[in-house]
């Protein structure tokens, strides 16, 4: 999961000039064949088109760091047709997801170690549900729905953020920055998703610098089956004059090690949502009165129809020596007969199934 925060129409000129200068695009340069987007296209989907990207994009005015060093250009996701439309094309690429990263990001100081993020901020939790709410309206304009997921701006919040996450029906969110330790001292949930709320929101860790990032690491996720969940930003170029980092420009030459040692890998690339999906139906599914044509399952999850990876071997279900099956019916009458078989008699099988309440046939 490479995750890219600060996404907004927005961009920087250190001069004042009509254009951005390299780097200092935030995504207000839409499509131009000198914005951020085209960079990431061209610098690493290029190689490597199995990437999929989670952005994090603020849907309002993005908010400068200092009040007396703003943004050349800071508009909201919605400001005109031409944003609009580019912001939601870029949505529909099946690779890319855009999550909610705030309404504003913060608000400004007279210095920059001033600026205040926005969960941190918000004096009430009806104050935070209601900028909560306005920012995804807009996303609602941009996107025709509402976000699914998001990240706190800068990993900071105050004591009722999560629960105005909770109220506002995200599925999944990011609170942590917690890189994988490889020494053995911290555990390891703080790598693998959680869930917070009351309604089960889905708490996605974040494990790895996309530059300070190291073999072990990616090892250890990789022997645990953990999340490989990499932490960048936008642009490096910001209105108060610091860089910002980690960013995808100064960072893309890492980040191409960093695929290429994953591209032999047996991982799924996956959005946010995708993860939380899928970690909601592994949560909440029990498989249970097994014979040997069919099984039943029990799912109280809140994503309908949600995939769940299934192995099935097949000899320990068969009465009559029997191994191989045609296709599985699921509850609402319909089929998959689409396998991987992990086994050269085709005796095992691998299928990716939507999860219902109700009884499963084995048809052979």
């Amino acid at each position: 999961m490479l995750m890219i925060d600060d996404l907004a129409n927005a961009w920087h000129s250190r001069n004042g000039s009509e254009s951005w200068d390299f780097g200092g695009d935030w995504g207000g340069g839409l499509s131009h064949e000198k914005s951020i987007i085209s960079f990431i296209k061209k610098n690493l989907l290029h190689e490597f088109p199995e990437i999929k990207i989670t952005f994090f994009a603020v849907a309002g005015c993005t908010s400068q760091y200092t009040y007396d060093k703003p943004f050349t250009f800071s508009k909201p996701l919605d400001y005109n047709i031409e944003s609009k439309e580019f912001f939601k094309k870029l949505a529909e690429d099946e690779n890319v997801e855009i999550a909610y990263h705030g309404f504003n990001h913060g608000t400004p100081g007279e210095k920059t170690e001033d600026f205040t993020q926005e969960w941190k901020g918000f004096k009430s939790i009806d104050e935070a549900c209601e900028q909560i709410a306005k920012g995804k309206e807009i996303f609602n304009t941009v996107f025709g729905q509402y976000p699914s997921g998001g990240k706190y701006g800068g990993w900071e919040y105050n004591s009722f953020a999560d629960d105005s996450i909770d109220r506002s029906g995200f599925l999944w969110w990011c609170r942590d920055w917690m890189p994988r330790d490889v020494t053995g001292q911290v555990a390891d949930g703080y790598y693998e998703p959680q869930f917070f709320g009351q309604n089960m929101v889905v708490a996605m860790p974040s494990t790895l610098h996309g530059f300070l990032w190291d073999v072990k690491q990616v090892d250890i996720l990789l022997e645990e089956r953990q999340i490989i969940s990499i932490e960048e930003h936008v642009a490096p170029v910001r209105p108060d004059g610091l860089i910002q980092t980690p960013n995808i420009i100064d960072d893309v030459n890492e980040l191409r090690k960093l695929f290429k040692y994953l591209r032999d890998k047996n991982i799924w690339f996956a959005t946010g949502t995708e993860v939380a999906k899928y970690f909601t139906a592994y949560s909440f599914t029990t498989i249970y009165d097994i014979k040997s044509d069919s099984f039943k399952v029990k799912y109280s999850g809140r994503i309908a129809d949600p995939l769940l990876t299934l192995i099935i071997d097949l000899r320990s279900l068969s009465n009559s020596g029997n191994t191989s099956i045609k296709k599985i019916i699921l509850p609402d009458g319909n089929y998959y007969s689409n396998f991987s078989f992990l086994d050269k008699k085709g005796s095992i099988i691998m299928v990716n199934i939507p999860i219902q309440d109700g009884c499963y046939i084995l048809k052979r």
